[in-house]
Protein backbone atom coordinates (compact mmCIF):
# COMPACT_ATOMS: atom_id res chain seq x y z
CA UNK A 1 0.00 0.00 0.00
CA UNK A 2 1.51 3.58 -1.02
CA UNK A 3 1.23 6.42 1.76
CA UNK A 4 1.29 9.74 0.60
CA UNK A 5 2.32 12.69 2.48
CA UNK A 6 1.63 15.75 1.28
CA UNK A 7 3.11 19.00 2.28
CA UNK A 8 5.06 22.20 1.49
CA UNK A 9 3.26 22.55 -1.90
CA UNK A 10 -0.03 21.95 -0.18
CA UNK A 11 1.25 23.88 3.17
CA UNK A 12 -0.80 27.66 2.15
CA UNK A 13 -0.22 30.36 4.68
CA UNK A 14 -2.83 32.46 6.21
CA UNK A 15 -2.82 35.89 6.67
CA UNK A 16 -1.91 36.82 3.32
CA UNK A 17 -2.85 40.26 3.01
CA UNK A 18 -3.49 43.59 0.61
CA UNK A 19 -2.21 47.20 1.80
CA UNK A 20 -5.73 47.73 2.58
CA UNK A 21 -5.83 44.18 5.29
CA UNK A 22 -8.60 42.67 2.94
CA UNK A 23 -7.47 38.69 4.12
CA UNK A 24 -7.35 36.64 0.58
CA UNK A 25 -8.56 33.47 0.57
CA UNK A 26 -6.27 30.54 0.05
CA UNK A 27 -6.37 28.93 -3.77
CA UNK A 28 -8.19 25.62 -4.08
CA UNK A 29 -4.81 22.81 -4.43
CA UNK A 30 -5.67 19.33 -6.65
CA UNK A 31 -4.14 16.66 -4.99
CA UNK A 32 -4.08 13.32 -7.52
CA UNK A 33 -4.12 10.22 -5.45
CA UNK A 34 -3.91 6.25 -6.85
CA UNK A 35 -6.76 4.73 -5.84
CA UNK A 36 -6.23 1.87 -2.40
CA UNK A 37 -3.06 4.35 -1.53
CA UNK A 38 -3.18 6.56 1.59
CA UNK A 39 -2.27 10.06 2.15
CA UNK A 40 -1.82 12.04 4.74
CA UNK A 41 -2.39 15.93 4.20
CA UNK A 42 -1.17 18.25 7.27
CA UNK A 43 -3.22 21.52 7.74
CA UNK A 44 -0.63 24.84 7.48
CA UNK A 45 -1.11 25.53 10.82
CA UNK A 46 -0.82 22.01 11.30
CA UNK A 47 -0.56 22.60 15.71
CA UNK A 48 -2.98 25.21 16.68
CA UNK A 49 -5.74 22.73 18.91
CA UNK A 50 -9.15 22.69 17.69
CA UNK A 51 -8.34 22.48 13.76
CA UNK A 52 -10.42 20.57 11.75
CA UNK A 53 -10.96 19.28 8.64
CA UNK A 54 -14.41 19.17 6.63
CA UNK A 55 -15.01 17.36 3.39
CA UNK A 56 -17.53 18.60 1.31
CA UNK A 57 -18.75 21.32 3.93
CA UNK A 58 -19.49 18.04 6.34
CA UNK A 59 -16.82 17.99 9.80
CA UNK A 60 -14.61 15.18 9.46
CA UNK A 61 -12.24 14.89 12.30
CA UNK A 62 -10.78 17.46 14.80
CA UNK A 63 -7.29 17.22 13.63
CA UNK A 64 -4.16 18.89 12.44
CA UNK A 65 -3.48 16.13 10.18
CA UNK A 66 -6.28 14.48 7.60
CA UNK A 67 -5.37 10.51 7.00
CA UNK A 68 -7.17 8.88 4.44
CA UNK A 69 -6.51 5.25 4.27
CA UNK A 70 -6.87 2.74 1.85
CA UNK A 71 -8.61 5.76 -0.84
CA UNK A 72 -11.29 5.23 -3.02
CA UNK A 73 -13.36 6.86 -5.44
CA UNK A 74 -15.86 7.90 -2.79
CA UNK A 75 -12.94 10.03 -0.98
CA UNK A 76 -13.19 12.66 -4.09
CA UNK A 77 -14.09 15.86 -3.31
CA UNK A 78 -13.62 18.98 -1.24
CA UNK A 79 -11.48 19.30 1.58
CA UNK A 80 -11.33 22.54 3.77
CA UNK A 81 -9.03 23.09 6.93
CA UNK A 82 -10.12 25.61 9.44
CA UNK A 83 -9.25 27.42 12.65
CA UNK A 84 -11.60 27.03 15.97
CA UNK A 85 -13.09 30.40 14.72
CA UNK A 86 -14.17 28.41 11.52
CA UNK A 87 -11.78 30.75 9.18
CA UNK A 88 -10.52 28.45 6.28
CA UNK A 89 -6.74 27.89 6.34
CA UNK A 90 -6.78 25.82 2.92
CA UNK A 91 -8.27 23.92 0.43
CA UNK A 92 -7.59 20.76 -1.06
CA UNK A 93 -9.15 19.12 -4.07
CA UNK A 94 -8.87 15.30 -4.49
CA UNK A 95 -8.41 13.37 -7.32
CA UNK A 96 -8.78 9.90 -7.31
CA UNK A 97 -7.73 7.33 -10.29
CA UNK A 98 -4.62 5.42 -11.86
CA UNK A 99 -1.40 5.87 -13.28
CA UNK A 100 -1.98 4.48 -17.23
CA UNK A 101 -1.35 1.12 -17.86
CA UNK A 102 0.19 0.49 -21.14
CA UNK A 103 -2.64 0.99 -24.44
CA UNK A 104 -3.77 -1.82 -26.27
CA UNK A 105 -3.23 -0.75 -30.11
CA UNK A 106 -5.43 -1.85 -32.82
CA UNK A 107 -4.55 -0.49 -36.48
CA UNK A 108 -6.87 -0.65 -39.57
CA UNK A 109 -6.88 0.75 -43.10
CA UNK A 110 -10.62 1.63 -44.16
CA UNK A 111 -8.98 4.06 -46.56
CA UNK A 112 -6.52 1.89 -48.43
CA UNK A 113 -4.03 3.45 -49.92
CA UNK A 114 -5.24 6.94 -48.63
CA UNK A 115 -4.70 6.22 -44.53
CA UNK A 116 -4.53 4.00 -41.71
CA UNK A 117 -6.65 4.85 -38.13
CA UNK A 118 -5.23 3.53 -35.04
CA UNK A 119 -7.09 3.29 -31.39
CA UNK A 120 -6.15 2.20 -28.27
CA UNK A 121 -7.77 1.03 -24.87
CA UNK A 122 -6.32 1.30 -21.26
CA UNK A 123 -7.30 -1.34 -18.65
CA UNK A 124 -8.34 -0.01 -16.18
CA UNK A 125 -9.45 3.29 -17.09
CA UNK A 126 -7.42 5.91 -15.68
CA UNK A 127 -10.29 8.05 -14.67
CA UNK A 128 -8.10 10.99 -14.52
CA UNK A 129 -7.69 13.60 -17.61
CA UNK A 130 -5.18 11.76 -19.49
CA UNK A 131 -2.88 13.25 -22.16
CA UNK A 132 -1.83 10.93 -25.36
CA UNK A 133 0.91 11.65 -27.53
CA UNK A 134 0.90 9.53 -30.81
CA UNK A 135 3.49 9.48 -33.55
CA UNK A 136 5.34 6.76 -36.55
CA UNK A 137 7.76 6.44 -38.28
CA UNK A 138 9.81 4.12 -40.52
CA UNK A 139 11.23 0.88 -38.69
CA UNK A 140 14.40 1.57 -40.87
CA UNK A 141 15.18 4.55 -39.91
CA UNK A 142 15.00 5.36 -36.23
CA UNK A 143 17.00 8.89 -36.94
CA UNK A 144 14.18 9.84 -39.07
CA UNK A 145 11.40 12.50 -37.63
CA UNK A 146 8.22 11.31 -36.40
CA UNK A 147 5.13 12.35 -37.98
CA UNK A 148 2.11 13.66 -35.78
CA UNK A 149 -0.54 10.75 -35.76
CA UNK A 150 -3.39 13.04 -36.57
CA UNK A 151 -6.34 12.75 -34.31
CA UNK A 152 -9.57 11.19 -36.18
CA UNK A 153 -13.09 11.36 -35.06
CA UNK A 154 -14.33 12.66 -31.59
CA UNK A 155 -12.80 10.19 -29.57
CA UNK A 156 -9.51 10.98 -27.79
CA UNK A 157 -7.72 7.37 -28.04
CA UNK A 158 -7.87 7.45 -32.05
CA UNK A 159 -6.11 8.82 -34.58
CA UNK A 160 -5.18 8.77 -38.91
CA UNK A 161 -1.66 7.29 -40.32
CA UNK A 162 -1.18 9.85 -43.87
CA UNK A 163 1.13 8.87 -46.65
CA UNK A 164 2.08 5.55 -45.41
CA UNK A 165 4.54 3.94 -48.28
CA UNK A 166 2.54 1.33 -49.80
CA UNK A 167 3.89 -2.55 -50.91
CA UNK A 168 6.62 -1.49 -48.42
CA UNK A 169 8.77 -4.62 -47.22
CA UNK A 170 9.33 -2.61 -43.77
CA UNK A 171 7.48 -1.95 -41.03
CA UNK A 172 6.23 1.71 -39.56
CA UNK A 173 6.40 1.93 -35.84
CA UNK A 174 3.05 3.70 -33.62
CA UNK A 175 4.13 5.12 -30.48
CA UNK A 176 1.13 5.64 -28.35
CA UNK A 177 2.06 7.31 -24.90
CA UNK A 178 -0.23 7.88 -22.14
CA UNK A 179 0.47 10.93 -19.57
CA UNK A 180 -1.38 11.70 -16.74
CA UNK A 181 -0.77 13.19 -13.08
CA UNK A 182 0.28 9.65 -11.96
CA UNK A 183 2.88 8.66 -14.06
CA UNK A 184 3.33 7.74 -18.16
CA UNK A 185 3.61 4.85 -20.14
CA UNK A 186 4.25 3.63 -24.17
CA UNK A 187 3.48 1.47 -26.59
CA UNK A 188 5.66 0.94 -29.77
CA UNK A 189 3.11 -1.28 -31.92
CA UNK A 190 4.82 -2.22 -35.42
CA UNK A 191 2.20 -2.23 -38.32
CA UNK A 192 2.79 -3.34 -42.00
CA UNK A 193 0.32 -1.44 -44.36
CA UNK A 194 -0.90 -4.14 -46.23
CA UNK A 195 -1.41 -6.44 -43.68
CA UNK A 196 -4.24 -4.29 -41.86
CA UNK A 197 -6.17 -3.19 -44.52
CA UNK A 198 -9.95 -4.17 -43.71
CA UNK A 199 -12.43 -1.87 -45.83
CA UNK A 200 -15.75 -0.87 -44.40
CA UNK A 201 -19.07 -3.04 -45.33
CA UNK A 202 -20.35 -2.52 -49.06
CA UNK A 203 -23.55 -0.19 -48.76
CA UNK A 204 -27.01 0.74 -50.73
CA UNK A 205 -27.49 -3.18 -50.53
CA UNK A 206 -30.99 -4.06 -52.62
CA UNK A 207 -32.54 -6.99 -53.06
CA UNK A 208 -35.42 -7.89 -56.16
CA UNK A 209 -37.25 -10.83 -56.92
CA UNK A 210 -36.72 -12.41 -59.85
CA UNK A 211 -38.98 -15.35 -61.95
CA UNK A 212 -37.71 -18.73 -61.08
CA UNK A 213 -37.34 -18.24 -57.62
CA UNK A 214 -34.38 -16.33 -57.73
CA UNK A 215 -33.33 -12.86 -56.26
CA UNK A 216 -30.88 -10.11 -57.55
CA UNK A 217 -28.74 -8.94 -55.04
CA UNK A 218 -26.86 -5.39 -55.67
CA UNK A 219 -24.56 -3.32 -53.61
CA UNK A 220 -21.87 -0.27 -53.81
CA UNK A 221 -18.64 -0.19 -52.29
CA UNK A 222 -18.12 0.99 -49.39
CA UNK A 223 -17.98 5.37 -49.46
CA UNK A 224 -14.67 5.53 -47.53
CA UNK A 225 -12.69 3.39 -49.95
CA UNK A 226 -11.12 6.16 -52.08
CA UNK A 227 -10.44 4.28 -55.50
CA UNK A 228 -12.29 1.43 -56.09
CA UNK A 229 -10.92 1.44 -59.92
CA UNK A 230 -7.26 1.24 -59.27
CA UNK A 231 -7.79 -0.93 -56.26
CA UNK A 232 -10.51 -2.95 -56.10
CA UNK A 233 -12.60 -4.58 -54.03
CA UNK A 234 -14.17 -8.33 -54.33
CA UNK A 235 -17.15 -9.34 -52.22
CA UNK A 236 -18.05 -12.50 -50.56
CA UNK A 237 -22.66 -12.90 -50.48
CA UNK A 238 -23.96 -14.64 -47.47
CA UNK A 239 -27.77 -15.91 -47.13
CA UNK A 240 -30.00 -17.37 -44.71
CA UNK A 241 -33.09 -18.23 -43.94
CA UNK A 242 -34.86 -19.05 -40.35
CA UNK A 243 -31.87 -19.41 -37.93
CA UNK A 244 -28.11 -18.47 -38.59
CA UNK A 245 -26.85 -21.67 -38.59
CA UNK A 246 -28.52 -22.13 -41.69
CA UNK A 247 -26.08 -19.66 -43.42
CA UNK A 248 -24.05 -19.84 -46.23
CA UNK A 249 -21.85 -17.97 -48.52
CA UNK A 250 -21.03 -17.58 -52.05
CA UNK A 251 -17.71 -15.74 -53.71
CA UNK A 252 -15.77 -13.86 -54.26
CA UNK A 253 -17.53 -11.35 -56.83
CA UNK A 254 -15.55 -8.71 -58.45
CA UNK A 255 -18.84 -6.88 -60.00
CA UNK A 256 -21.47 -5.55 -57.81
CA UNK A 257 -24.06 -7.81 -58.30
CA UNK A 258 -25.24 -11.58 -58.32
CA UNK A 259 -28.21 -13.54 -58.51
CA UNK A 260 -29.27 -16.57 -56.03
CA UNK A 261 -31.03 -19.42 -57.38
CA UNK A 262 -32.71 -22.48 -56.68
CA UNK A 263 -34.31 -20.81 -53.59
CA UNK A 264 -37.40 -22.10 -51.83
CA UNK A 265 -40.60 -20.25 -52.44
CA UNK A 266 -42.47 -18.97 -49.18
CA UNK A 267 -39.02 -18.53 -47.84
CA UNK A 268 -38.03 -15.18 -46.42
CA UNK A 269 -33.83 -14.84 -46.88
CA UNK A 270 -31.43 -12.75 -45.37
CA UNK A 271 -28.40 -11.20 -47.33
CA UNK A 272 -25.68 -9.15 -46.27
CA UNK A 273 -21.91 -8.86 -47.80
CA UNK A 274 -18.96 -8.39 -47.10
CA UNK A 275 -15.88 -6.44 -48.90
CA UNK A 276 -12.22 -7.26 -49.00
CA UNK A 277 -9.28 -5.73 -51.10
CA UNK A 278 -8.87 -7.77 -54.10
CA UNK A 279 -5.79 -8.84 -53.66
CA UNK A 280 -6.10 -10.61 -50.83
CA UNK A 281 -4.36 -8.21 -48.70
CA UNK A 282 -5.49 -7.76 -45.17
CA UNK A 283 -9.03 -8.63 -43.69
CA UNK A 284 -12.42 -8.53 -44.82
CA UNK A 285 -15.27 -5.90 -43.65
CA UNK A 286 -17.74 -6.88 -41.37
CA UNK A 287 -20.80 -7.88 -42.81
CA UNK A 288 -23.44 -5.18 -44.03
CA UNK A 289 -26.39 -5.06 -42.45
CA UNK A 290 -28.86 -7.81 -43.44
CA UNK A 291 -31.62 -7.07 -46.03
CA UNK A 292 -34.69 -9.31 -46.58
CA UNK A 293 -36.75 -10.32 -49.22
CA UNK A 294 -39.36 -13.60 -49.67
CA UNK A 295 -39.55 -15.69 -52.55
CA UNK A 296 -43.35 -15.81 -54.20
CA UNK A 297 -45.11 -18.92 -54.67
CA UNK A 298 -46.15 -17.79 -58.14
Amino acid sequence: MCLIYVFGALAITSGVFSQDTTTLLPETRDLFVAVGSSVKIPCSDGEEKGVEWRFNSSVLVSSSVLFIQNSSLKDQGIYTCHQPNGDLIQTVSLHLGYPPSTPDVHCWSPSYPKRAICSWTLTPDPILPTHYIATYRSFSDPLSSARQCQKWGEQDRQCALEQLEIFASEMTLINITAVNALGSTTRIWPIIFEQIVKPDPPVNVSVMVMPGRKLSVQWGPPPTWPDPVNFQLKYTVKFHWGKPETARTLGFYESNKMVLSGLVAGRTYYIQISAKDSLDDGQSSDWSEPISATVPFN
